[in-house]
């Protein structure tokens, strides 16, 4: 159809500004690219507003929103009113309902492209909605338990879930009040998944903005309460990081946005995500496993890391730090470093060495970013709230050490991120960090015994390299370069190509702002480097450090030389070729790293040093060839050349030429071969040739046309052997790209104007470092001249032409046959290969074949001719007779192509090598319009290899200039790559096209995958080319085809992504598509069935349900007209109409394709001769086409009835689910009664359903009412009084204004009548399931021992659904066939299978009468309850797990009344603390605990008496009782506390009014939970002391205290915790009694293991106190040493793990009762109090070092040993003197006290070190235990300095030393 022409519309230039930017100015074309832009949206938003007003979704409005996106990636600007009507179109066709996934997915990434950018669209411009958002996602991911929607939907939600996200700031001012009344109540501790979703909401929709209508302060309080009220979840803590951070980072001009108290939360919560392992024994298990996965699908990818960074970074301001330094963001973080500083040492290395370089990568990149947004006019940050260089410092001063220890770490991954780190601290405060990196980086470079560290240096200087010269921020920095460059030479090393990668790396970073040119001749005084020592950090005197930078540059020739001489020397190293090395090799890596530091280097050179290259080069050429090298030479010269392109040619081809030449005369590739030659006497001319080839490609050379043209003619003519003549005509390829290609001239540091200004030259050293935005420069662009089209003109008639010629002649040739004939052609094809390489950018098209007339009509309706984007073609005047000619030649090319493929196929099917040229030929003539994808690829990855290595934060894009280039060269290509796609065919292009696809099915694999390739890149380029290949692969899977190979090619293109996609979404071929799927069983070939099932699994992967009815609400439609008013788009009314009837019929001929694929595959799964894997196929086919808009045919449900009873499991697996679809459906239509937007969005009102609004004012006594009626019986006389609430959520936190709840069903009320077209199929099933047979048939199969084996031998949900299912619509019809089928498969006790299926179906039938009458319960319950109590009494440890399943499976999200009768029934069965039957017991606690579990409190007033029980048996003498008993008292105590405020509104006030002080709702117990709890505690002691000592016997004690560790190690390891602290605390002095009972280790172990997890538990900060006094007045009273020595071991780890809820008083408390534990007479307790110590020191006090080396000093000066006197000289000493042993104490203590002060510091150090450690050197000789600790501390000393000697010995004075070494070295045996 014509194009549509824009005439309604007035869209003229002078309405938008100029859409070109910036990057386009500096195209060499850039003159018509504002005409360009504005005809290219002009057609846009035509269109686009045509499609919509048509409702064409598909193809209409997608394709003009994917020419909107390559608008944008086009780099135009679009108008902001321009903007915002797109987004909010694009909003609107996201939410809008009945729209097809995969286009949801398709109008969320192009509406979050729009508004991702804040400067391009403020709040103010936009309201967006974000309830639709929410109710997609909340259906899409937690659908009803028995809705199954396709995998791919949940799946493609990704990118709503990002749109959302981003569309925060456009939500009404109203949203963040909606948004917390909707979530807050939602998140319950109850069930964790329930948390989990709710948080996962709020966090994913909750604007954080100050300015969004909610101050964030008046709801943070409330959301760090409930974040304490959950543990050891570090999805809840990943959750809360993540919404705090983006408050932190939304609200950063904001002062004091967070409080002390939650500064200190959020550090701990840092801390403890680093997962560092402090103190011994096991870390608590995360719960995340009770929370499910679901929730993941709609979390933020930013990561705990990433939000404890932004909140650090964004919480820091200078008021803050000066008015309260104590408590200050950069004093929490210095003691973050400080408690972590040792886990960053190299010698300390581990799997945490990665995570801890990642958080300063982070760290450090965000406070860079910061502090570039704030260097920009449009900051809105108070002044005063802006960083400060001295808040740089201070920040950088923090991070700077472990940075450095990182520097060296064994995890290179760690090493590659701290050196990202240290760029960033080098820019954030450079005169701090460079230093430092330079001090560290000599000593390594200048040693060659340690090449770790030597690697690590260079990796580190490369990311420091542009701050390093920068003079403004380092003006020292420059006179560094040359000494670096020289101490680097040594690692361009084969040998290691790790750290000749880094260094090559190195070398081109660092030179890319540098000029390499000596400015010595300009009058600078000498150089002569004399160390770190000249950098001045005091004033620096600028002109003195600019003449040293300047004078510096005198040693860039010797540098040069003496690099190029090494790198040269490697590639003459290089191994063998003929050994056989892969392009992945080592050398080729290096070789790749080696051509990027050439294209700088020789790029940087000046004349004078470049000459001097030359004369290398030269000496290069004229020696022997580097064979093995011959790619890395080739790399030389091209980039050699590239820097003076006429040098190089003019000195360099005549060498080549002579050589070439010869090596032809001796003999050289004169072997005739189809293959590629091994001969080593052709490999010297194949290395000349690769040079000549590289030469060609990058020199101007149009002044040497004769003798390239005699070469070339030579070449062709004398090459036989493949390899020769194929480079010889990929010369002439390089050669015409080089003269036809627009490409940029240079890279270099300055633009060509400044280069050859020797004045700026001169001063150039001023400018190293120096960075700019893109689109600033001056580029120097080859545009090809008319010379050089002449010539290429000339060698295209010269070769080019002759070959077309010789190519027809040698398909009529009889005179040369079979290999003759196939070199012929092979080389004939091979030329024409390398010139439709080279002339692709002469012209713009294929010539004047006339346009396909096969494409579909109906696809191409809304895409009219797109112009082609402007890329300067050479030949572009029609008129001009050049033009012509090529065009011409262009189709007679084409033409040749299509005969030469059909010759082939006919005539010489087995020549592969050829047709395999052949393809590659037509695909580069299809597909290539100036620019090969794999030169795209490579150009794409390198720039942002180099963007990654340059890229600094911030919306300021600035670079080195290469890089500059660079993007600027990938903005041409991408234009060029722009006009490869989306091709209008012409019929020479469908014959192509045709060729390829029938050498696709080839029966050679070689020339399939070629073909399939060529094929899919053709697909690709032209519209409408896939509706010529689908129907001939489609064709290819008949079942009549036999050929195997043939099927083997279609089903591979098919299972392709480009084809796939078709076959999924377009219904003119999704039918026979999977029809021919279903019916391949046919082909028995393996490999055939192997790509049958990759077909069929791709599909269903990716299939969506298909879009039947969009339903275009008022919203939509207005934002629909605002666009077309806001464009003034007028449309004809005969357009209007044309387009829409078009849009209608096709989705009309889907719905009919659809509803007819339904039907055979139907018929299909009847066919009693397919094979029952492609049953099982058609089956998972008919069950993912089932959906509630279509009524179910009773076809299908006659077939899924009779395949339900199948023989073969997987069959009835699929029948089952299908089933169970179907009825869920009908349950649907039913209660949707024709409203077509409820069966679009599967929603089912049931009738009973209703919405509860609270009054205004909530009674006091609303939670206890509602909590009595929860567990008093339903009356069903006041239906109304007696509402049922499923979710055990509501209520618990606060009161929500509406909740949902069910009227209970009287006898009286009428359900509505089932759907009418549904009825056939629910009267057939309801006949299939009213005969006892196939229940006792069905049962049977259920029966079953499970197929993959007893791991899976489980309680199948899939069963109990599907009972559910059939109980739910047909109420207790069926009562009388199941109730005797139930009682027998319960009455085999022994039998585990007839248990699970007993289970499955019971507890499908009590969750299926959930709507059931009064009577039909009475009578379901009157035969079941006895049934159960037989059955829980008889079940066995096997059958166990399948009851208790049951019990959860049947109370899970149901009100407790509903299943009232089985709560009574375990709650009433006795417990017998005198039973021998141990399980009997306990699997009645078992029941209690899954009760306890699903109802939590809304069964807390059935509890009471319970707990009572429970406690009484608390003594029982079976373990299997006493474990399952602390478990039920952990979940009974857990009940109590729920909040259960009126309303939201009044939680927020409430705890904003508290905040900051402790808060009933988490640390106290109820009055009666605390006196059971005390009294607890008292019965314990009690029976301690009755226990007799030393019994090897059970007492009530240890018994009671196995049963108080079990519960509480389930509290302390759970995640609901609101219940936990006034349990745990008041015995806590009880366990360490515990753990001190030597004669049962059970006790001990189980004790010890819950003090592990009491010292590892974040404890809120208010009972932080508390325990601290707690464990000091244990030290200080307890009489037993190993409760003492326990204590230590707790308060270890406790110390760590709550270090931010401590104040100095409690620290230094701590600190007393440690110093206390020194003097204790045991030395165990001492040795322990020492390493606690030195623990507390390390994490946070390093302030009282000096304080504590005073009074240890003082202790053991005071202390002298009285002497022990010898009775005589021989014999043993006497006994010791009185005070002697209280002396020896106190000497240990002191020397015990110094040492641990010395362990604080592992890998430095400090001042006071060195006279500490000289002062321990005297107390070497006193007696053990003084000395033995004294010779610890210095093997320790010796151990941990070793690798850092060299420098910390510098810390020690002469005398020191020489103490230090006599101490160190052991005495000599014979001294």
């Amino acid at each position: 159809m014509p194009s549509h022409t824009v005439t309604a519309i007035d869209l003229t230039p002078h309405q938008w500004d100029d859409l070109s930017t910036a990057l386009h100015h500096i195209l060499p074309y850039d003159h018509d690219l504002a005409q360009e832009a504005c005809d290219m949206l002009k057609n846009i938003i035509y269109h686009f507003g045509l499609c919509l007003k048509t409702e064409d979704w598909a193809p209409g409005v997608l394709y003009w929103a994917k020419k909107l996106d390559l608008y944008l990636d086009l780099n135009y600007t679009l108008p902001k009113e321009t903007r915002i009507a797109f987004a909010k179109v694009f909003w609107e066709l996201t939410v809008a309902p009945g729209m097809d996934i995969t286009m949801v997915e398709v109008w969320c990434q192009y509406c979050e492209r729009l508004i991702k950018k804040t400067d391009l669209i403020d709040r103010k411009d936009l309201t967006l909605p974000w309830r639709p958002i929410y109710e997609i996602l909340d259906r899409a991911i937690f659908p009803k338990s028995r809705l199954k929607l396709p995998f791919s939907e949940s799946r493609r939600l990704a990118k709503l879930v990002r749109l959302a996200e981003e569309a925060q700031r456009f939500f009404p001012s109203e949203a963040p009040a909606e948004i917390l009344e909707v979530f807050l109540p939602q998140m319950s501790t109850v069930n964790l998944s329930e948390f989990l979703k709710a948080q996962s909401f709020l966090n994913t929709f909750l604007p954080t903005d100050i300015e969004s209508g909610m101050d964030p302060r008046e709801w943070m309080p409330a959301m760090f309460r409930l974040w304490s009220k959950v543990a050891h979840s570090s999805e809840v803590d990943r959750t809360f990081l993540s919404l705090f951070g983006r408050v932190a980072q939304d609200n950063v001009a904001v002062k004091d946005m967070f409080t002390q108290e939650q500064m200190r939360t959020i550090y701990s919560a840092g801390l403890n995500s680093m997962n560092l392992p402090v103190g011994k024994g096991p870390r608590v298990a995360s719960a995340d496993g009770d929370g499910g996965g679901a929730h993941k699908l709609i979390c933020r990818n930013d990561g705990k890391l990433g939000s404890f960074v932004a909140l650090i970074v964004y919480t820091i301001n200078p008021s803050s730090e000066s008015e309260n330094q104590k408590s200050s963001t950069l004093t929490h973080l210095r003691d973050l470093i400080q408690a972590t500083e040792s886990y960053y040492h190299p010698s300390n290395a581990g799997s945490w060495s990665y995570f801890l370089s990642l958080f300063l990568r982070m760290l450090t990149w965000e406070y860079l970013k910061r502090l570039k947004q704030e260097e920009l006019s449009t900051c809105k940050t108070p002044q005063e709230l802006l960083l400060t260089p001295e808040l740089n410092n201070k920040f950088a001063e923090i991070v700077k050490g472990v940075t450095f220890l990182l520097m060296f770490s064994k995890d290179q991954r760690a090493v590659a991120q701290n050196n990202l780190t240290l760029r960033s601290l080098a820019f954030i405060a450079p005169k701090l960090i460079i230093p430092s990196v330079l001090e560290r980086a000599y000593p390594s470079l200048e040693s060659l015994t340690e090449t770790h560290r030597t690697t690590s240096v260079i990796s580190a200087l490369n990311a420091i390299a542009v701050p390093l010269l920068n003079r403004e921020s380092y003006p020292q920095g420059g006179k560094h370069l040359l000494p670096l460059l020289h101490l680097t030479v040594p690692g361009v090393d084969l040998n290691d190509p790790v750290k000749t990668w880094h260094t090559l790396v190195f070398i081109g970073s660092i030179l890319s702002t540098v000029p390499v040119k000596d400015l010595t001749g300009f009058g600078s005084a000498g150089f002569e480097w004399g160390g770190m020592e000249m950098d001045s950090h005091e004033d620096v005197d600028m002109e003195l450090e600019d003449s040293c930078r300047k004078a510096s540059t005198a040693e860039f020739e010797e540098w040069l030389m003496k690099l190029l001489r090494r790198i040269i020397f490697m590639f003459e190293n290089y191994p063998d070729v003929a050994q056989g090395t892969k392009s992945d090799s080592v050398e080729s890596s290096v070789t790749g790293t080696t051509q990027y530091c050439f294209e700088t280097l020789f790029g940087q050179l000046s004349t004078k040093l470049y000459d001097r290259t030359t004369k290398l080069v030269i000496e290069l050429l004229e020696s022997a060839p580097l064979i093995n090298a011959g790619t890395a030479m080739g790399a030389l010269i091209r980039c050699w050349a590239t820097a003076n392109r006429k040098n190089g040619m003019a000195k360099a081809f005549p060498i080549l030429d002579r050589m070439i030449r010869s090596e032809l005369e001796h003999g050289a590739s004169s072997m005739p071969s189809l293959a590629y030659s091994h001969m080593q006497t052709d490999d010297s001319l194949h290395y000349y040739q690769g040079l000549l080839n590289q030469l060609l490609s990058n020199s101007d050379i149009t002044e040497h046309r004769a003798e390239i043209i005699s070469l070339v003619k030579l070449m062709l003519e004398k090459c036989q052997e493949r390899k020769g003549y194929k480079v010889a005509a990929k010369s002439m390829s390089s050669a015409l790209k080089n003269m036809l290609t627009i490409y940029l001239k240079d890279y270099r540091s300055h633009d060509a104007a400044q280069w050859e200004d020797e004045a700026f030259l001169a001063e150039s050293h001023l400018h190293w470092g120096v960075l700019g935005e893109v689109g600033s420069d001056k580029l120097a662009w080859h545009i090809p001249s008319q010379d050089e089209i002449g010539f290429a003109l000339e060698l295209i008639e010269l070769f080019y032409e002759p070959s077309l010629t010789r190519a027809r002649e040698l398909m009529t040739c009889t005179t040369l046959e079979g290999k003759q004939l196939a070199i012929e052609f092979c080389k004939t094809i091979t030329t024409l290969k390398a010139f439709i390489a080279g002339m692709a950018t002469l012209v713009e098209d294929d010539g004047d074949s006339p346009v396909s007339q096969t494409s579909s009509d109906d696809d191409l309706t809304s895409m009219p001719l797109v112009k082609r984007v402007n890329v300067g073609y050479c030949l572009t005047d029609l008129e001009d007779p050049r033009t012509q000619r090529i065009r011409k030649l262009r189709a007679e090319t084409g033409q040749l192509l299509h005969e030469l493929m059909v010759y082939f196929r006919k005539h010489h099917e087995d020549d592969v090598e050829n047709i395999k040229v052949l393809v590659k030929t037509t695909q580069i003539f299809i597909s290539d319009r100036g620019i090969d994808s794999r030169y795209y690829e490579h150009s794409k990855k390198g720039h942002e290899f180099l963007k990654h290595m340059n890229k600094l934060p911030g919306d300021k894009k600035i670079y080195p200039r290469g890089l500059r280039c660079r993007r600027a060269a990938l903005q041409h290509h991408t234009r060029l790559k722009a006009n490869a796609y989306g091709r209008t065919k012409t019929e020479m292009h469908d014959a192509l096209v045709f060729d390829l696809t029938d050498l696709s099915l080839s029966q050679y694999t070689d020339v399939r995958k070629m073909s399939q390739q060529a094929l899919l890149k053709a697909i690709r380029c032209f519209q409408g080319a896939k509706h010529l290949v689908l129907p001939i692969l489609l064709n290819a899977l008949e079942s009549s085809n036999k050929d195997y190979e043939k099927m083997k090619g279609a089903l591979f293109l098919l299972s392709s992504k480009t084809l796939i996609l078709t076959c999924l979404r377009d219904w003119r071929y999704a039918p026979d598509y999977v029809l021919r799927i279903c019916m391949g069983h046919h082909a028995d070939k393996p490999s055939v069935q192997s790509l049958l099932r990759k077909c069929f699994l791709e599909y269903i992967m990716n299939l969506s349900n298909m879009s039947i009815n969009v339903i275009v609400n008022k919203t939509f439609s207005g934002a629909v007209q605002h666009f077309s008013d806001h464009h003034m788009l007028e449309y004809g009314s005969d357009t209007l109409s044309l387009l829409s009837i078009k849009a209608k019929n096709r989705r009309s001929n889907n719905f009919k394709a659809y509803e007819s694929l339904v039907v055979s595959l139907t018929d299909l799964v009847k066919d009693e001769s397919l094979h029952w894997r492609y049953q099982a196929m058609v089956m998972g086919f008919l069950e993912q086409y089932i959906r509630p808009e279509l009524h179910v045919s009773v076809d299908i449900a006659q077939l899924q009835t009779k395949n339900l009873l199948s023989e073969m499991p997987a069959i009835r697996g699929i029948a089952l689910s299908t089933l169970n679809t179907i009825m869920v459906n009908i349950k649907t239509r039913t209660f949707a009664q024709g409203d077509i937007l409820n069966l679009i969005i599967r929603k089912a009102t049931n009738p009973l359903k209703r919405v509860v609004t609270l009054p205004d004012i909530v009674p006091d006594d609303f939670t206890r009412d509602y909590l009595k009626a929860s567990v008093t019986e339903i009356d069903y006389d006041e239906p109304e009084a007696s509402l049922l609430v499923d979710s055990s959520s509501t209520g618990w936190l606060a009161w929500p204004e509406t909740f949902k709840a069910y009227l209970p069903r009287t006898e009286s009320f009428m359900m509505p009548e089932i759907d009418a077209k549904s009825r056939p199929a629910f009267d057939h099933l309801e006949q299939f399931f009213n005969q006892a047979s196939v229940w006792e048939k069905m049962i049977e199969f259920m029966t079953e021992e499970p197929l993959r084996g007893e791991k899976y031998d489980s309680f199948n949900t899939e069963h109990a659904k599907l009972y559910k299912s059939i109980f739910g619509l047909w109420e207790d019809q069926f009562l009388d066939q199941i109730e005797p089928v139930i009682v027998k498969l319960c009455s085999k006790t022994d039998d585990k299978n007839a248990q699970r299926a007993a289970t499955e179906l019971v507890g499908g039938l009590v969750r299926g009468s959930k709507h059931w009458k009064k009577s039909s319960l009475d009578r379901m319950w009157g035969w079941l309850i006895p049934v159960l109590q037989k059955a829980f009494h008889m079940c066995t440890s096997d059958s166990l797990a399948f009851w208790v399943r049951f019990v959860k499976y049947s109370c899970n999200r149901r009100d407790p009344r509903r299943v009232l009768p089985l709560i009574t029934l375990v709650f009433n069965t006795p417990l017998y603390k005198d039973s021998t039957a141990a399980f009997s017991e306990s699997k009645n606690i078992y029941f209690m605990r899954a009760i306890l579990m699903s109802f939590s409190w809304r069964v807390s007033l059935l509890t009471p008496s319970l707990r009572e029980d429970c406690l009484g048996y608390i003594t029982h003498p079976y373990k299997q009782v006493r474990e399952i008993l602390g478990s039920v008292l952990h979940e009974q105590f857990q009940l109590t506390p729920h909040p259960s405020f009126k309303s939201v509104s009044e939680f927020l006030k409430v705890q904003k009014s508290e905040e900051g002080a402790a808060c009933s709702m988490i640390e106290a117990l109820d009055e009666k939970s605390t006196q059971q709890v005390m009294e607890l505690v008292q019965n314990l002691e009690k029976w301690r002391m009755e226990r007799p000592p030393a019994t090897q016997t059970a007492s009530d004690y240890t018994n009671a205290s196995k049963t108080v560790l079990s519960w509480v190690c389930q509290s302390l390891s759970r995640f609901r915790v609101q219940g936990t602290y006034g349990v745990v605390i008041p015995l806590v002095p009880e366990l360490f009694q515990m753990q001190d009972i030597p004669d049962d280790q059970d006790l001990q172990q189980l004790a010890t293991l819950t003090l592990h997890q009491l010292a590892r538990f974040l404890y809120p900060a208010g009972m932080v106190p508390t325990l601290l006094d707690m464990f000091c007045t244990i030290l200080k009273e307890s009489s037993s040493w190993h409760v003492r020595s326990n204590v230590l071991q707790v308060v270890q780890i406790f110390f760590y793990t709550n270090l931010y809820s401590m104040n100095v008083d409690m620290m230094v408390k701590v600190m007393d009762a440690v110093y206390d534990m020194l003097l204790d007479p045991q030395i165990e307790v001492r040795q322990l109090a020492a390493t606690t110590l030195s623990g507390i020191v390390r994490c946070s006090q390093r302030d009282a070092t000096c304080n504590l080396i005073t009074r240890f000093k003082k202790l053991l000066l005071a202390t002298q040993l009285p002497d022990r006197k010898k009775s005589d000289r021989s014999g043993p000493k006497g006994p010791a003197p009185e005070g002697y042993t209280e002396a020896l104490v106190k000497r240990h203590a002191g020397v015990l006290g110094l040492s641990s002060l010395l362990e604080a510091f592992p890998y430095d150090v400090p001042e006071w070190m060195p006279g500490v450690m000289v002062f321990l050197a005297d107390y070497f000789s006193d007696p053990p235990p003084v000395s033995t600790t004294v010779k610890k501390v210095f093997s320790d000393f010796k151990r941990t300095h070793q690798d850092t000697w060299h420098e910390d010995q510098k810390q020690f004075s002469h005398e020191e030393l020489e103490v230090l070494t006599d101490t160190l070295i052991s005495p000599s045996y014979y001294a």
